[in-house]
């Protein structure tokens, strides 16, 4: 854990004026940006903010969630990411997202699809985390989603499969732009999210080399873009060229002996559409895609795979690229305790080299960077940014920098507290010394 860190990339300046202000404006008849000049200092707003807003448990969180900081997170297991981001309200992530109407093609045993077997992604995530409401109670959906099989594209064939769902998860309030094809479908995702283009994957914004002001407008397009969609349809080996009889059988929902390949269609236009809450999807399987209003998407997360082949060449140490914990004594969730030995943690390295030579291997043969990282530990290292008002970070805190909690997430919050005790001194005292470890949630 010596490698982790996490570093300030920005944050709201004075941020218990800026409680202070919103806490103000409250009862007063004044416009208080007027009064800035009176406001006062950054120490006292801070004081103020504990013996009106937080003493005696009050609970007046509101003005709280104003100022933002955001945090560079570096060297951490992928599991540290994957437990972050289930804390939906206030904390965003620089991943891939989609925009709460976008439709998700699900198919029969047949692989193919009708309108009934369609959901956007938002009703998706409603039904995974509260499941459905049939009557005075909520019946859980996670197995029946899994379930569902989830239309997926064969990278190195180009035919559409079967896949299943991993995961459907909030990714925040994210700045969202609408992507306009030249037939007309739309798909409305953040600028990051990667498309399946004629030339691989590519983000949104590197794909149509997206220029943009301050406020996210787009000024323009540098670069042209075709993205594979769903689907010119096969027949024996041969495009079904009967339009007519094609449509007929779709509208009745009747079989017909196909198979789906994709086919590229020019971006239009780009529009940015303001901030949207966001969502995603993670994937089973070899194939880390999935069609989304009709147009090939990757799942969640960008992943690369140089970084193992980086420790076959001397270029990083394997400790850089895979995670596992020193040695020492640990505790399972039942507090049964352990010894991860010396040699159990060398049979450990030498079980990640392996798995980097056979991803090299599988990968100079031609195999997808996906296909090949299935053989991979899943705790390999992971940088990212994410964002928290102040109001998320003490729920964020409440929830991972306690006892019971992971022990690599509660390091992560470790490393946060000082950050938080820099920033907002004030709230931080508070909270040290009436919640932290309790796992009291911030309202």
């Amino acid at each position: 854990m010596d490698r982790f860190r996490v570093e300030v990339l920005a944050k709201t300046p004075n941020p218990q004026q800026v409680i202070y202000a919103a806490m103000h404006q409250d009862y007063t008849e004044a416009f208080v940006y007027d009064e800035r000049d009176t406001f006062p200092s950054e120490e006292a707003c801070g004081e103020l903010i504990i013996k009106r807003l937080l003493a005696g448990d009050r609970g007046h969180f509101g003005p709280m969630e104003h100022p933002q900081i955001v945090f560079n997170c570096g060297y951490f297991p992928h599991s540290v990411m994957q437990q972050a981001r289930t804390h939906r309200v206030g904390v965003s992530f620089d991943v891939q997202c989609l925009a709460a109407n976008t439709e998700i093609t699900f198919v029969d045993c047949n692989n193919q699809t009708n309108r009934k077997l369609r959901k956007t992604i938002g009703e998706l995530y409603e039904l995974w985390t509260n499941g459905e409401q049939p009557g005075k109670y909520r019946r859980d959906c996670k197995q029946r989603i899994r379930n569902m099989r989830l239309r997926v594209l064969n990278e190195e064939s180009g035919f559409f499969e079967a896949g299943h769902i991993k995961d459907v998860m909030c990714s925040g309030i994210q700045p969202i732009y609408r992507v306009t094809l030249e037939d007309g479908k739309t798909l409305d995702c953040t600028v990051n999210h990667r498309l399946f283009t004629s030339e691989g994957w590519k983000t949104m914004g590197d794909s149509v080399g997206l220029v943009t002001d301050n406020d996210g407008r787009v000024i323009r397009m540098t670069e042209q873009c075709y993205v594979m969609c769903n689907g010119v349809i096969t027949y024996e080996n041969a495009l079904y060229k009967n339009k007519a009889c094609l449509e007929s059988q779709i509208l009745n929902e009747l079989s017909v002996q196909k198979t789906l390949k994709t086919h590229p269609v020019k971006i239009k236009n780009v529009e940015y559409l303001g901030e949207q809450m966001t969502y995603d999807l993670e994937v089973e399987g070899a194939w880390h895609n999935f069609v989304a209003n009709s147009i090939v998407v990757h799942n969640s997360f960008r992943y690369t795979g140089n970084q193992f082949i980086d420790v076959l060449e001397g270029k990083k140490e394997v400790e850089d690229v895979f995670y596992l914990r020193p040695v020492g004594y640990y505790s399972d969730r039942q507090g049964k305790k352990y010894y991860y030995s010396p040699e159990k943690r060398e049979a450990d390295l030498q079980w990640c080299l392996e798995a980097a030579k056979r991803y090299k291997a599988d990968f100079e043969s031609g195999m997808s960077e996906e296909h090949a990282r299935g053989k991979v530990p899943f705790d390999y290292r992971q940088h990212f940014v994410v964002s928290f008002n102040l109001r998320s970070l003490l729920h964020f805190l409440d929830l991972r920098y306690k006892k019971d909690a992971q022990l690599e997430i509660q390091k992560l919050c470790e490393m946060m507290f000082p950050h938080l005790e820099e920033w907002a001194p004030a709230i931080a005292t508070w909270y040290k010394s009436t919640r932290l470890g309790k796992g009291r949630l911030a309202p």
